[in-house]
């Protein structure tokens, strides 16, 4: 019984279309990337905390790549940005680049979550897709520059409200409408 489920996992691997490999090749180098942009590539094994988070990435875009669609996807880049977070000394321009390595990753599984796995992909739909994901590079290239902007700004604590009341109307404008 064993044989045979190890079998039939290598015959559904056998019926991912090269589109789907690509993508998902894509979305797990791109996410390699940011967790090596945090670390450094001879760090990922150099201490506790970073074994931690190398394989904590590297499950995530496992499963990620397994099946692109599942929600499980976000244990990757939440585990890059605690990272990144704890890490305390990261420039702006690393931070910068983490995001954009995650952002490639992320559109990447999201495009090979939406198309069937034996689906390939034509001229027109990648036109598609690039014209679907220009607004989102437009919006963080215009959310980075006000981060950098505002950085050396101090704001008051009712600056929280605000944050909150942005992060809110962001949520409701991404989120998919019924119809």
């Amino acid at each position: 019984p064993f044989l045979d489920s190890v079998a039939q996992l290598l015959l559904e691997l056998r019926r991912v279309s090269a589109t789907q490999w690509m993508l998902r090749a894509l979305g797990a180098v791109a996410t390699v990337l940011a967790l090596m942009l945090v670390f450094g590539p001879m760090a990922l094994f150099s201490h506790f905390g970073a074994v931690l988070i190398t394989l904590t990435a590297a499950l995530g875009v496992l499963l990620q790549c397994r099946r692109p669609d599942s929600d499980l996807g976000l244990l990757a880049p939440a585990a890059i940005v605690i990272a990144l977070l704890a890490a305390g000394d990261s420039s702006m321009l690393q931070a910068a680049a983490v995001g954009l390595a995650l952002l490639l990753a992320h559109s990447a599984f999201a495009l090979a979550a939406t198309i069937p796995v034996h689906g390939e992909f034509d001229g027109s739909a990648w036109r598609l897709a690039a014209a679907g994901l220009l607004p989102v590079l437009v919006l963080s290239a215009v959310a980075g520059v006000l981060v950098v902007l505002l950085s050396t700004v101090q704001l008051g604590a009712w600056m929280m409200v605000i944050g909150v009341l942005a992060a809110i109307g962001l949520f409701v404008a991404v989120l998919p409408q019924e119809r």
